[in-house]
């Protein structure tokens, strides 16, 4: 069977050039797997020490945490461990609280601005029913076009000039899947409109997936899929008045290269909003439409050099017209209050010092008959921890209310502003919840993580690792995890595993508690090791990579490894391995064709393997068309450096992955075989992008243990 599986053009291939197993093909049996080269996880070298490591290391820490809290004039009461009390919030003395006698729970701050919708539909796709907010009526897609049902059944046809080349209705996938579009039809809040897209795919190019690979007979999967430097689909948008039956065109611009998405109403359900974006995705407007005409004004417009975030934060006031607005004109995320008109009312956030290397984060509550936002903040000294402020809604008075040494988060923010509690960690610091009052003093700490039995099981918690990027001045960290009872003294003996994702607008390991990982009692070292190009650093930290995709980054990833190798030197620098699953695996890939004097061995889960391969919307947002940035493409090409490859590779992918298609998994193969240069891959033929199988992992971690030799290292010194 396998040798069937090896042959290429008439020969055989030289020895594990290509082993090729097809898991639900033939079944996964354990004799199977021993077959092909691999061991089921649990039987893997070090499975019962993971076991015992990742139910314990859940435990540790979790008394950091409060279950419930709530707070009146005088009092803060929290649920832990030990039952309800109480803290005095003027001398932070502690007592037992009556479970009988308690404040209400805090309420939820208002939002607004967001999307309808009924759930969350598949992984590129749309809900095809939208129920109207009184529910008198339902709207179906169905046939690419869109129908209204009533209660009693009926259905009324709201278009019927649907095809599968104009619909109605529904999105094209690239929208679906790169901007979050998980709803086509939108109902005002009052009920009076239904705004539903139309989408022309006539220009896009298909591709082509077999379906029931594992099955006695195959079928076609066919997708509109515009890969980079491709026509995009084409979208437009109309309304429905539900009481008159006419149907109104929105004027969404002429631009064909154009995306329009995010579609929202307004909170009074006065006008349609939707952005607005060219196809470089740099300029940004939020539209507004009248939906008795379909004529459309600018609300607000967003430039960037590099890429404009595509869903900047609006939030409404309570007056339905005023909104926060999340902006990154000054280079770092900041918000404003802002009015429908299109008007600037005042900047909130930054203002105390608007040159700031300080990133805004997140708004946490907003506190109108106060007047005032929460919201959380990093600064250039401990970018690694977020911070709560406030700021009066009139621009006034932003202060810091948290402490800058450690990362605070899960925020508790008393009815009248004046206490809160927060969550605060470190990699090396366990959680706990302390209580500030709106001056930022500390108050009490009302329950501190347990760590007592990390020592005694000769666990090893997280340690923060600081290091320079490749750059050679912008600060970096990673974080390192070595097995239990590791002896540091020792020289070369663990190998060393990189877990990297590290793609544009992800985020880099966080500063928060690390406990003992799972992983390591497999017999390695686990880094995550930040790169330049993710998010919350600003945006020439973030455009790093612009144009240059798998150059920075990757480059980071290896100066964090020899900052890791210089600090410990039991971790072997012969045995460095590497592996991640999309962009982590096209890192993974890129790693060991780039580096192949830094990395041994790499797995490479369904990678990007040549940006040509990847759809319009996420490629060109970074690397604009191949046309336009052929060096860059050409550059970050896995399958273009493959003939570097000198350490051990293992590709993995999904045989019915629509997001990345198998194509890039089957070109690297190809450019390896040809210069018959040995690798692994292994194909899953009922799995899509996720995979999500045991078996996906235990080829992983088997493939790792063999090629770094993680399993002799685990229990002894070499």
């Amino acid at each position: 069977m396998f040798e069937g599986l090896l042959r290429s053009s008439g020969r055989l291939l030289a020895p594990m050039t290509a082993i090729v197993v097809l898991l639900a093909g033939f079944g996964g049996t354990p004799a199977a797997l021993a077959q092909a080269g691999w061991t089921p996880f649990g039987e893997l070298p070090g499975a019962d020490a993971y076991r015992d490591v990742a139910r314990n290391a859940r435990r540790i820490g979790l008394g950091g945490r409060v279950r419930d809290i709530r707070f009146d004039e005088t009092h803060a009461y929290f649920l832990s461990g030990d039952g309800w009390q109480r803290v005095d919030l003027a001398t932070g003395e502690r007592t037992e609280a009556d479970a009988k006698a308690l404040p209400d729970r805090i309420r939820a701050s208002r939002g607004g601005g967001g999307r309808g919708g009924r759930g969350r539909a598949a992984r590129g796709r749309q809900v095809t029913e939208e129920p109207s907010p009184d529910g008198t009526f339902t709207a179906v897609h169905r046939d690419y076009n869109v129908w209204l049902r009533s209660e009693s059944g009926q259905e009324i046809p709201v278009t019927t000039d649907g095809t599968e080349a104009n619909r109605f209705g529904t999105a094209s996938w690239v929208y679906g899947e790169e901007l979050d579009q998980s709803t086509a039809m939108w109902w005002s809040p009052d009920g009076a409109y239904l705004a539903f897209y139309e989408f022309d795919v006539s220009n896009t190019r298909d591709y082509y997936l077999l379906d029931g690979l594992s099955e006695l007979r195959t079928g076609i999967m066919r997708e509109r899929y515009p890969k980079a430097g491709d026509p995009n689909p084409i979208a437009g948008l109309r309304i429905l008045d539900v009481e008159g039956g006419g149907i109104v065109t929105v004027e969404v611009g002429e631009d064909p290269e154009q995306y329009v998405y995010a579609v929202r109403w307004t909170p009074d359900s006065s006008e349609l909003l939707f952005n607005r974006t060219n196809r470089h995705q740099n300029v940004l407007e939020v539209m507004a439409a009248d939906p008795t005409t379909g004529a459309t004004r600018v609300v607000v417009e967003e430039r960037q050099e590099t890429w404009q975030r595509n869903r900047p934060e609006m939030r409404f006031l309570e007056d339905d017209r005023r909104f926060i607005w999340e902006t990154e004109k000054s280079g770092w995320k900041r918000y404003e209050l802002r009015d429908l008109d299109g008007s600037l009312i005042n900047p909130l956030t930054g203002t105390t010092d608007p040159t700031s290397e300080a990133p805004t984060e997140s708004i946490v509550k907003i506190d109108e008959d106060a007047g005032v936002l929460w919201f959380t903040m990093r600064n250039s000294e401990t970018p690694t921890n977020a911070q709560l402020h406030r700021v009066n809604l009139d621009g006034t008075d932003e202060r810091r209310i948290t402490s800058v040494d450690l990362n605070h988060g899960s925020f508790q923010i008393a009815p009248d502003g004046r206490t809160v509690a927060a969550m605060r960690q470190a990699v090396d610091h366990a959680p706990e919840t302390a209580l500030y009052d709106e001056d930022g003093r500390e108050i009490a700490v009302l329950a501190t993580g347990d760590v007592s039995g990390l020592a005694k099981g000769g666990f090893h918690g997280g340690e923060l690792i600081r290091f320079t990027a490749a750059d050679g001045t912008t600060p970096l960290q990673a974080v390192l995890h070595l097995p239990a009872g590791a002896d540091l003294e020792s020289v070369a003996k663990y190998p060393l595993v990189v877990d990297v994702y590290g793609g544009p607008e992800s985020r880099g390991p966080s500063n928060t508690w690390s406990p003992a990982n799972a992983l390591c009692e497999l017999g390695f070292a686990v880094a995550k090791i930040e790169n330049r190009g993710t998010i919350g650093r600003g945006k020439a930290f973030e455009g790093a990579t612009y144009l240059n995709l798998g150059g920075p980054d990757l480059d980071d990833q290896v100066a964090g490894v020899k900052a890791i190798l210089a600090a410990h030197p039991e971790i072997d620098p012969a045995r460095v391995g590497i592996t991640g699953h999309s962009y982590g695996g096209y890192m993974a890939a890129l790693a060991l064709v780039r580096h192949p004097d830094v990395f041994a061995a790499g797995v490479a889960g369904a990678p990007v393997t040549d940006w040509r391969n990847y759809d319009t919307i996420y490629t060109e947002r970074y690397m604009r068309t191949p046309k336009e940035n052929r060096d860059g493409y050409d550059a970050g090409s896995a399958v273009r450096l493959a003939e570097n490859l000198e350490g051990d590779l293992l590709l993995l992918h999904g045989m019915r992955d629509d997001n990345v298609h198998p194509s890039n998994t089957f070109q690297m193969a190809a450019r390896l075989q040809d210069r018959d240069i040995p690798f692994e891959m292994i194909m899953f033929p009922t799995a899509t992008h996720g995979i999500g199988s045991a078996a996906y992992r235990s080829s992983k971690w088997s493939f790792l243990q063999k090629h770094l030799d993680g399993a002799a290292t685990a229990n002894e010194k070499p």
